[in-house]
């Protein structure tokens, strides 16, 4: 059974998933941090260099678009009728006004990635309005595949698209064609939206927050849901009665302690920032991470082993292959990642580390490609980039180590002294003082002070912000009367 820990009271959402009182997902939203994966804008292309292959679109976000000549419509349509594809000179012209979706966030230096190939997702289908092709979730049987491949050719146009999901199998051909007629009429209302205005304009927006908590409800094995926030509550019960109702129970918490703290949960988020994982064997693993690539060391540490060095070897790497699948979801680490394994001289026990390692990772939702060991024994692979990591969320470069490190940013350390303060609403108290670093009592208060006057009406405390110096964004409740 499975359990999501839901904290929405404050401007940051976080939950957590949790199997077998472990943490199996760690997932944050902060307000000015918010995903942009899913969005579709009408845009305007700005440049198109030939060499990439691709075109950069201003979607009116800080830095342009990417969009490659393999993500337009023409070269989808190309692809599946066995035709030539065509040169990004010859899908899009500066100046062009197009809707473009985003499928990857702005990583680094590097901006988001589009695709003028718009996808409209439902609970049974995809709808693409230029998708040119009709593809069916593996999970089925042939029979199954080949019905709905059938079905989808008589419903949809030549230049539209169709994905069936998992769960179109087990629905009436009603709901199916009613939900592919809403997602055709909710993107002409887009379509519609765009002729009306100027580029660059976001036309519509995913909420992460309930995208990905509905995901999980959707996949999940089944479990317990607690929030401690109303609106939160009624929003995800209403949805769990509606599709899940016997597969999901949900409870809203009221306590004042913090929810994480009343799980022990909260530890866990530190945790996921550490450079070095210690094994239960007394093995560590020690993560590094760049904008181009994610390295992992294995190491041997405390644990010497009772066999002999080869069996102790294999040991060791086994479990570090388990435990590093787990870190890939846990801090959402993706793109190219190398772990180096303690040297392992049969291929006998390199294909045992690479089976547990690919068996632990099955209950990733994340696409990723293990390539296998290099010559140097490397082990090499790619996971599918949505989000950046989870340190990006909750971390800045440090000012005081020149970048050499990271530490908690000003938001984080604002929305914590939220969660802190929540557990003084219902007591006598009458006033708090606190002390902090200008950075982080700016955020808490936000602009005009708005927030803090909130927070003070709802907690019904006076709270009292005094600035003082520090190395790094810092705060402390200095007195309570």
């Amino acid at each position: 059974m499975e359990e999501i820990i839901v904290h929405g009271k404050g401007r940051e959402k976080r939950w957590v998933l949790r199997k077998d009182q472990k943490a199996a997902g760690l997932y944050t939203y902060q307000p000015q941090e918010e995903t942009l994966t899913g969005n579709i804008y009408y845009g305007k292309v700005v440049k198109v260099q030939k060499g990439l292959g691709a075109a950069f679109v201003d979607i009116g976000q800080d830095k342009n678009g990417y969009l490659h000549e393999k993500d337009c419509p023409q070269n989808v349509a190309a692809y599946h009728s066995g035709e030539a594809a065509l040169p990004i000179g010859k899908c899009v012209h500066e100046g062009q006004k197009i809707l473009v979706q985003v499928t990857k966030d702005a990583v680094g230096t590097k901006g988001p990635k589009l695709s003028a190939v718009i996808e409209m997702k439902g609970e049974h289908l995809v709808y693409m309005p230029e998708g040119h092709y009709i593809a069916v979730s593996k999970k089925l049987d042939e029979t199954k595949r080949r019905k709905l491949k059938y079905t989808g050719k008589e419903w949809k146009t030549e230049a539209e698209g169709v994905v069936f999901r998992t769960k179109a199998s087990t629905a009436e051909s009603e709901v199916l064609i009613e939900e592919l007629n809403t997602l055709r009429t909710s993107f002409q209302a887009l379509e519609g939206l765009s002729r009306r205005t100027k580029a660059p304009l976001l036309l519509f927006k995913e909420d992460a927050f309930y995208k990905d908590l509905f995901e999980q409800l959707k996949k999940g094995e089944g479990g317990s849901v607690y929030a401690d926030d109303f609106e939160t509550f009624e929003h995800l019960k209403e949805w769990i009665h509606t599709h899940y109702s016997g597969k999901w129970t949900i409870e809203l918490y009221q306590e004042r302690e913090n929810i994480f703290q009343h799980f022990n949960v909260s530890s866990v988020w530190k945790n996921a920032l550490k450079k070095v994982v210690w094994l239960d064997n007394g093995a560590f693993l020690l993560i590094e991470s760049t904008e181009a690539l994610t390295v992992v060391d294995v190491n041997s540490g405390k644990f010497t082993g009772k066999d002999d060095l080869e069996q102790t070897v294999l040991q060791t790497n086994t479990l570090a292959a388990v435990e590093m699948a787990k870190q890939l979801v846990l801090r959402n680490i993706s793109g190219i990642i190398l772990i180096d394994f303690i040297d392992m001289k049969k291929e006998s026990h390199r294909q045992k580390v690479l089976e547990a390692f690919s068996g632990a990772l099955e209950g990733d939702s994340q696409r990723t490609a293990v390539l296998g060991f290099t010559a140097l024994g490397v082990l090499e692979l790619t996971r599918k980039r949505t989000r950046p990591p989870l340190d990006e969320y909750l971390t800045i470069p440090c000012p005081v180590c020149s970048g050499t490190g990271r530490i908690v940013s000003p938001e984080s350390k604002a929305f914590q002294m939220e969660r802190d303060l929540w557990e003084y609403q219902g007591t006598e108290i009458s006033q708090i003082v606190i002390e902090g670093t200008k950075d982080v009592l700016d955020v808490f208060a936000g602009d005009g002070k708005h927030h803090v006057e909130r927070l003070e009406k709802t907690l019904k405390v006076k709270l009292v912000l005094q600035t003082i110096e520090h190395s790094h964004p810092h705060y402390q409740i200095a007195k309570i009367i």
